[in-house]
């Protein structure tokens, strides 16, 4: 790597870490889209890397909102189970998907995750009650779309497992940006080894072998790691006491900015 890489890894590292505490997330929006787009690296090595780094930011993240008394403790134990074994079929899964239409998926799932932060903006959006919501089948149904959609897209999975700790299972917004990071911090580990230990087998956008090693990832992610978990610890302090609305505005933004980043390279790709 270049000095330029190694600096703009840093830099990326310092924002996502700090998005990542602040919101909830695993910082993969950041993350993915500046090494897919700015250092034009190959989408399912910027996906291990994001998934590599994605446990320091949760872990950090996790610390602070404990301090915080952000973290329901009993949510993590119930949802964690379903969502480590969905997130690590997934992420074997997403290496033998071609890269184009991982990229394009990225993008269009992000445009989901935007029309759900403008909801709530708008006042649209409804919580359940907490002590009608949380429920064995609540709590598996969170964990399985955050475990699958988490490994298919490279991502933490608080992009949509904080909507849905919100929504679905009642926990307030800062409780619930407190919670995914705890439950992130053991799928993120889980499902980082798979995806990259099985880069080896990960296609191009051409379907044939995109020769990526595991290696790749985990040395390039060292230089991440340094910024996200600065950047983790002082998001989360910010989440104490930032307004829930100015953190759904930064997050809607945010999304809005990554969706079309990949919507328009993956179509590039697969023309």
């Amino acid at each position: 790597m270049s000095a330029i890489d190694i600096a703009v890894l840093l830099c990326v590292g310092l924002i996502a870490g700090g998005l990542g505490g602040l919101l909830g997330i695993g910082g993969s929006i950041i993350m993915i889209p500046a090494m897919a787009v700015l250092l034009k690296w190959d989408f399912h090595l910027a996906q291990a890397i994001a998934m590599t780094v994605n446990p320091v930011v949760a872990l950090f993240a996790t610390l602070k909102h404990h301090r915080n008394k952000n973290v329901s403790w009993q949510t993590t134990k119930y949802v964690l189970p379903i969502a480590t074994v969905t997130i690590c079929f997934a992420a074997w899964l997403s290496n033998r998907i071609q890269s184009g239409w991982l990229e394009l998926s990225f993008g269009i799932f992000l445009l989901w995750v935007l029309w759900n932060q403008v909801s709530s903006l708008r006042g649209k959006a409804t919580t359940i009650h907490a002590n009608t919501s949380q429920t064995p089948i609540r709590y598996a149904t969170t964990g399985g779309i955050t475990g699958t959609m988490a490994g298919l897209l490279g991502i933490g999975g608080g992009l949509i497992q904080v909507p849905l700790l919100n929504r679905l299972c009642g926990l307030k917004m800062k409780q619930a940006i407190g919670t995914s990071s705890s439950i992130m911090f053991i799928t993120a580990i889980c499902g980082a080894t798979v995806k990259v230990f099985s880069l080896p087998s990960a296609t191009n956008s051409a379907g044939e072998l995109a020769g990526l090693q595991a290696i790749d990832a985990l040395t390039h992610s060292f230089w991440l790691i340094p910024g996200a978990i600065i950047g983790a610890w002082f998001g989360a302090i910010l989440t104490n006491i930032m307004p829930v609305r100015v953190i759904r505005i930064i997050f809607a933004i945010l999304v809005a900015f990554a969706s079309y980043k990949m919507i328009a390279g993956g179509s590039v790709i697969l023309t």
